[in-house]
């Protein structure tokens, strides 16, 4: 596992994901710490989703959804995301994880732009929420991780589970966490391996 992050960094690595979760569009990164963490965030994602361990657990967990009659849509939103929690559920366990994020949430956003006048209230909730929340722990439990990918997906038609595909998603969640277990090392080697130095 990695040692320690920049605080400034891994909240710029965060912060693309958060202005999603927030409905808020980032601008730009003025302060250099962040922007460090936020075109890691975007190397990182590239590198990813082309690593050969990620692409065969988010066909594992297709083929498991597929098997027990998990609608196309969702079923393919939910391989994908649905991997990339059950990672993160395995990382929080990690001490060093768990400080960065801490670390990274108390660091000050101020050095940061949005689009829209409506996105700083945005982001500031929900920053706000998570520093409350603390480290999310209920990433290591599958029927917590099937409640975040509900909140997700629910609002997209397409994407949307029905009751029957939660069920689904749940059994695969649950049966496809050891898997993921197994391979968060490989994972995370594989994904050093791909970054630039």
């Amino acid at each position: 596992m990695p040692g320690p992050v920049e605080a400034g960094v891994a909240l710029g690595a965060m912060l693309p994901d958060f202005a999603t979760m927030s409905g808020a569009r980032l601008a730009e990164a003025v302060d250099p710490t962040i922007a460090r963490g936020i075109a890691l965030h975007h190397a990182t994602d590239a590198a990813f989703h082309d690593l050969p361990p990620v692409l065969a657990l988010m066909r594992e967990l297709d083929d498991r959804l597929e098997a027990g009659g998990c609608a196309r849509g969702p079923r393919r939103a939910v391989a994908h995301i649905g991997i990339e929690l059950l990672l993160d559920g395995v990382l929080v366990s990690e001490p060093t994880y768990r400080d960065a994020y801490v670390a990274a949430l108390a660091y000050d956003p101020a050095g940061v732009s949005f689009r829209h006048d409506d996105d700083p209230p945005k982001f500031t909730a929900l920053h706000t929420r998570l520093k409350g929340y603390g480290v999310p722990d209920d990433l290591q439990r599958p029927e917590s991780i099937v409640h975040r990918l509900h909140r997700m997906l629910a609002h997209r038609p397409r994407l949307a589970p029905n009751a029957s595909d939660l069920d689904t998603i749940k059994t695969s969640l649950v049966a496809q966490k050891p898997r993921v277990e197994v391979a968060t090392d490989t994972v995370i080697r594989a994904l050093r391996a791909a970054l630039p130095t």
